[in-house]
């Protein structure tokens, strides 16, 4: 039996997502599971009624509680966030740390002080980004325009078709629990440390941009890097390339 892969989606989007990634990981034999974090997807709770990291990734511990084997863990985007919480947490189940264009943060800082940097902010690729991006009203969330789609695409999807677009369009929950952009986890080198990692970059994303990706590489060094010539969303734009590159990580 080929190594279990658990795919976490990132801000606002649903397990779903990875449907086709997960269909081609499922055709080279790897078990492949989906969940949705708390407040999104099929999940009935609304985003301020996540409590904490441990609240927000449950679906998730859940599956590692009961994994007989190791899994692979990826993380897309702020899916990076609930990776190296769980990694911290359960550092004998979980064989490799995979982060897709994700948020791969050191025990001294949070996805918002990457966010917030002027590195960040005065990148011109993101710059749209902060027409469609905005707190919600009680501050306990962060919440996306999707009516603008046109802004949406060219910040997430850029290089993925109509089609793949309107039905993320549909799927994405309007408003994403802030918990995760405030999340610092205190890592230790006999836990989190000790799980090898994989850093996915994607040289065309206008979400997270390329600078961003490697100054986190950079903050926690470690992990090997394979590069993606892609927008934000390769699961979307580029599946086989992405399953192959999982699926060899996996083993």
């Amino acid at each position: 039996m080929k190594r279990t892969i658990v795919l976490i989606h990132g801000s606002w989007h649903w397990g779903g997502c990875f449907q086709k990634v997960a269909t081609l990981l499922a055709a080279q034999g790897h078990p492949v599971l989906c969940p949705d974090l708390k407040s999104h997807g099929l999940d009935p709770a609304r985003y301020e009624q996540v409590t904490d990291m441990t609240d927000y990734t449950a679906a998730v511990s859940a599956l590692l509680d009961n994994a007989a084997e190791p899994v692979v863990l990826l993380g897309h985007s702020m899916g990076g966030v609930a990776l190296t919480h769980l990694g911290e947490q359960y550092p004998d189940k979980i064989s490799k740390l995979v982060y897709l264009t994700a948020f791969m943060t050191p025990r001294d800082k949070s996805a918002n002080d990457y966010l917030l940097s002027d590195g960040y902010r005065n990148d011109p690729s993101v710059a749209k980004l902060f027409d469609i991006v905005m707190p919600s009203a009680d501050g306990k969330g962060v919440s996306l325009n999707v009516e603008a789609l046109a802004t949406v695409r060219s910040s997430f999807y850029g290089d993925c078709s109509d089609r793949d677009v309107a039905v993320a369009a549909a799927n994405v929950v309007p408003t994403n629990t802030a918990v995760p952009y405030h999340a610092r986890t205190e890592t230790t080198q006999e836990r989190f440390g000790s799980i090898p990692r994989v850093f996915i970059e994607c040289t065309q994303d206008f979400a997270l941009p390329i600078d961003q990706q490697r100054r986190m590489q950079a903050d926690v060094p470690g992990a090997k890097v394979v590069t993606m010539n892609t927008s934000h969303s390769p699961f979307f734009s580029q599946p086989e390339r992405l399953a192959e590159i999982i699926g060899a990580e996996a083993g």
